[in-house]
């Protein structure tokens, strides 16, 4: 679980991101983020209903929350991420989802030296 001063909990948040960020593209996954002001970093999940019923849906914000705490200390504070998970991500591995969020943040620049 990620602490809570690291989450993206309202969704008046989230809708801010959608409409106001950039986004970065890969197969089974999009990253919306925005820089904010003077805030730590906030990343949020979001999982449609057509990916599954809720277990389903559970399981894959799980397997992303582990990935993306294992990013917390390279990305830069003052933004905020949501992860969008895409069909066909439920019948991915826990490596695939790894190389699928590798892909998006590599692609948005976020951490300098990759």
């Amino acid at each position: 679980m990620l602490k809570s001063e690291n989450r993206l909990k309202k969704r008046k948040e989230f809708t801010y991101l959608y409409s106001n960020g950039k986004a970065c593209h890969a197969s089974s996954i999009t990253m919306v983020y925005l820089p904010t002001k003077n805030r730590k970093l906030k990343i949020g999940f979001s999982v449609a209903k057509k990916i599954g019923k809720a277990h389903t849906r559970n399981l894959v914000k799980r397997r992303m929350r582990v990935i993306a705490r294992e990013y917390i200390g390279r990305l830069p504070d003052n933004y905020n991420i949501v992860f969008i998970a895409k069909a066909g991500i439920e019948t991915l591995k826990l490596n695939d989802i790894r190389e699928q969020m590798n892909v998006v943040i590599a692609k948005s620049n976020l951490i300098s030296g990759k």
